[in-house]
């Protein structure tokens, strides 16, 4: 018999929401939805919802038991009916699906309750209303994990002419919604393979790092914001493929294994009225401050603001063989290698140093250099231990023809500690006091995996997230040459110990979190209850703070730190032949986007750019708190380009009172304030504020320059403080 549906509406605060089920009492899904009158969504894309269990039972039909309205909330019980598919989730070492032979084949039946409750909020001096929705299961004997839901959410009902603000690691920040564009959160292994089943490096990307943990899109008609005051660990993908007019958002819910599961409530609001881009950019910053604060709030973590920063480049010596680039070190395992104990050398500027001597030569020779040049950060590289450190200078033959199979690079951490390879502790200790006589703070590469001839793994396997495979989570990456850490075991504890220990006998300011996305956030530990790392390793980053560790960054957007990734400058219209580019983003997307880039330090390698284009860009990122490092400008001598230098002291000298932010009209330039000074970045010449008249300074590298008294234009490209 063909099912008909019918809608119900509800009424839920200031939304109508309309509940979509068939004759029979059979739940569709969520269909319209309006707040203030206006429709957020396709009305024919029903909210949906996908449910199984990791044993094999797939959750097909819900029937609406019941509808119970309350003064601020409506329940709907739902009974689920689940089919034993015998299919589970856990595989093979063939990535076979492993079955689950079912003596009882007839159908099961749990409870879920879908809970619907009117919210509202005043964020960015704008009054926001709607309701939010999460999902609660319950069964006598089966568990879940998981739980998806998938939406399409349009203002008007269709994506074209909204605009998109997402920012995040793999995706377009601003996509401006139309039928025949692409836009996607998905991490591809190269571009060009989008739509191959085999294409994704990964789909769902963690909110909390690779996409940004809230939605936002503005038309002519308001904005809509989709958040989570209560933030766990959720999963989404966001995708408006070509020929489509809808934007999907696909959100999975991970938890524990259980019986008894509840998804946090994802709240949908929306402010009406015409917004001009600036006033839209201005709103999505205030809530891109609202909701990442709230989850700071909830993790005890405090935020992260961008400076000037540099990272060691180097050159390798080993055997007379010199390497380039920043992955140099890895030719101690090179084929070449001759069996003699020669010693590894590294060389920047101006000076080539024996590896146990590089932390003293970084101290003497680059930090002086750097602290003039504006540089306020400094990283080293990896100088903690790893198979380099251990295993690097052996040969497969010496370890006997059955002996490990050294392949790992110092991304295959031991412990994180400095390692006496490149200088131990003393040296380190040197480096710091160095840094901190140059105002300059000294932080270090950190990850949530080792590798797996880590002392920790071989003591304790039980510190190893295990895959559905059965076999240690090392992701992407080949041969398990890493392994992603479960931080809710004593992991967690023995790291801190660590790096506790490298603070107090050292000196630590920040840390560099790699790979946080795929392997800090993404896998679940199949040997403990598919449990994930996204509250352990917040706090673990609480509790660094605590012993003053300040600062985070990530490779990634997160909520805890500030993001720093590479992008790749792919120049599309100026590409050659081959368009299949190993990468994941461009960086186009953000060039003429830098307001995007706030609390991001994005790495690049520019092509085909003038230097008066990326004077230009860079200006663009400090001036919205951003930083952009552009590989090929500088070699191991680590000398930067004037205007590079220029940037660097003015950006300095006003960081700290770029605390409010807001952008001038018709892309202008941008104003902050902290309360009692203002910062003028300017885009194009302006108009002297009247107001400000005698309280203008022009900010130059060498400090404040004030303005005459007859000046009644600002300049372009300058930066000005008032007050």
């Amino acid at each position: 018999m063909e099912k008909t549906s019918h809608g119900r509406s509800l009424r839920v605060g200031h939304a109508e929401v309309e509940l979509l089920q068939t004759q029979q009492h059979e739940f569709i899904g969520l269909g319209r939805v309006k707040v203030g009158g206006v429709p957020l969504r396709n009305a024919a894309e029903p909210i949906t919802l996908r449910l199984d269990t990791p044993d094999g039972i797939l959750y097909t039909r819900m029937i609406i038991a019941k509808v119970k309205p309350a003064a601020d909330r409506i329940e709907i019980f739902l009974r689920a009916t689940g089919l034993p598919w015998e299919r589970g989730e856990y595989h093979d070492d063939y990535a076979q699906a492993v079955l689950w032979l079912q003596s009882q084949k007839r159908s099961i039946v749990d409870r879920l309750t879908l809970v619907l409750s009117p919210v509202s909020l005043e964020v960015g001096g704008r009054r926001w209303t709607g309701f939010s929705y999460a999902f609660a299961f319950a069964s006598p004997s089966r568990k879940i994990h998981r739980l998806l839901t998938h939406a399409t959410w349009e203002i008007g009902g269709r994506i074209t002419g909204n605009t998109v603000l997402n920012q995040g690691q793999c995706n377009m920040p601003v996509y401006r919604g139309a039928k025949n564009k692409l836009f996607t959160t998905a991490c591809l292994r190269t571009l060009d393979q989008y739509g191959k089943p085999q294409g994704n490096s990964f789909q769902l990307g963690p909110r909390a790092g690779l996409i940004q943990g809230f939605d936002f899109q503005h038309s002519r008609q308001g904005a809509l914001w989709q958040w989570w005051p209560k933030f766990e660990s959720i999963s989404s993908l966001i995708e408006s493929p070509p020929g489509s007019d809808v934007l999907h958002v696909i959100d999975e819910y991970r938890f524990e294994l259980s019986r008894r599961a509840r998804t946090t409530p994802k709240w949908v609001l929306f402010t009406p009225g015409h917004l001009a881009e600036h006033e839209a950019r201005d709103l999505w910053w205030d809530c891109f401050n609202h909701a990442y604060g709230n989850i700071r709030k909830q993790f005890h973590v405090a935020p992260t603001t961008v400076q000037t920063e540099a990272w060691l480049t180097y050159d390798t010596i080993l055997n007379g063989r010199r390497s380039s680039g920043c992955n140099g070190w890895q030719v101690t395992i090179d084929k070449h290698f001759t069996g003699k104990r020669d010693r590894l050398r590294l060389s920047f500027a101006g000076v080539d140093v024996d590896h146990a001597e590089v932390m003293y030569a970084m101290a003497d020779h680059l930090l002086p250099r750097l602290a003039k040049q504006g540089i306020r950060r400094f990283g080293p590289e990896v100088m903690s231990e790893s198979d380099v450190t251990v295993f690097g200078m052996k040969r497969k033959l010496e370890d006997g023809p059955h002996g490990d199979l050294h392949c790992a690079s110092t991304c295959g951490t031991h412990r994180f500690f400095p390692s006496e390879f490149w200088g131990g502790i003393k040296g380190w200790r040197y480096l710091y006091r160095k840094a901190k006589a140059l105002g300059m703070d000294l932080g270090h590469w950190f990850a949530p995996h080792f590798s797996p001839r880590s002392p920790l793994y071989r003591e304790h396997p039980a510190y190893q997230m295990i895959d559905a495979l059965g076999l240690p989570a090392g992701g992407g990456y080949s041969f398990q040459t890493i392994v992603a850490g479960d931080w809710n075991t004593g992991l967690r504890q023995a790291v801190f110990a660590d790096l506790k220990r490298w603070k107090e006998e050292g000196g630590l300011d920040f840390l560099f979190v790699d790979s946080y996305s795929n392997l800090g956030l993404l896998p679940m530990n199949y040997n403990a209850r598919m449990r994930t790392n996204y509250a352990a390793f917040a706090r673990l980053l609480a509790d660094l703070q605590g012993i003053g560790i300040a600062a985070f960054e990530f490779e990634c957007i997160s909520p805890l730190g500030q993001a720093r990734f590479g992008v790749t400058d792919l120049r599309g219209d100026l590409m050659e032949r081959n368009r299949a580019v190993a990468g994941q983003n461009d960086f186009g997307w953000w060039v003429g986007e830098e307001d995007m880039a706030f609390n991001c330090w994005l790495m690049t390698t520019p092509r085909k750019r003038s230097a008066a284009e990326l004077q230009q860009i860079q200006f663009r990122a400090m001036a919205n708190r951003a930083f952009i490092s552009f590989g090929g400008l500088h070699g191991t001598d680590h000398i930067l380009p004037d205007w590079w230098v220029r940037l660097n002291h003015i950006y300095n000298q006003v960081v700290p009172h770029m605390q409010h932010r807001q952008l001038l009209p018709n892309r202008a330039g941008v104003r902050w304030t902290d309360g009692k000074t203002e910062i003028l970045w300017l885009y194009r010449n302006q108009p002297l504020p009247a107001a400000a008249a005698g309280q203008v300074a022009r900010v130059a590298a060498s400090g404040l320059e004030n303005l005459p008294a007859s000046c009644r234009t600002l300049t372009g490209g300058q930066v000005y403080r008032i007050g």
